[in-house]
């Protein structure tokens, strides 16, 4: 983790301590606002799959969110999400909230909601599902809403 990680790992813990769940509105504003000034030209029309290539490389280099996989969910524009080994999930004990209920984490939430709709044009609310800790796999989903 480089200091620019850990810098943020600190704000989201801080964030996250104070304000708790309460952060979620606010950090996945900031997310979604994020993805318009980190990525200002996407293509449109994509569909699920090509979605998640496009965004498995942009999260990769934008470092500390680990590696990042999307692929079609049940429904034709959803989405079933996987990022493994987020560097931001060994704060989880600072914070006092399991991942998920991180600041960080809801910042993702909103990064990924705005990058995929900008991409495929499906409005859609990202949640955890689960979090393995022994695969260091966060499992999300990606459903229309």
């Amino acid at each position: 983790m480089d200091n620019k990680d850990l810098i943020i790992a600190e704000i989201s813990s801080a964030i996250t301590s104070v304000l708790g769940t309460s952060a979620a509105a606010v950090m996945r504003k900031a997310g979604r606002q994020a993805s318009l000034h980190i990525w200002p030209e996407l293509p449109s029309g994509k569909s699920v799959t090509e979605a998640g290539e496009i965004m498995a490389k942009g999260v990769s280099a934008l470092g500390g969110f680990g590696d990042f996989k999307m692929v079609p969910g049940d429904d034709a524009n959803s989405g079933v999400i996987e990022f493994k080994n987020c560097a931001f999930s060994s704060f989880v004990e600072a914070s006092g909230q399991p991942c998920g209920k991180q600041a960080i984490c809801y910042f993702g939430f909103g990064l990924v909601e705005e990058t995929f709709f900008r991409l495929t044009g499906t409005r859609s609310k990202i949640d955890l599902v689960a979090r393995d800790d022994g695969t260091k796999i966060c499992f999300e989903t990606a459903t229309p809403r």
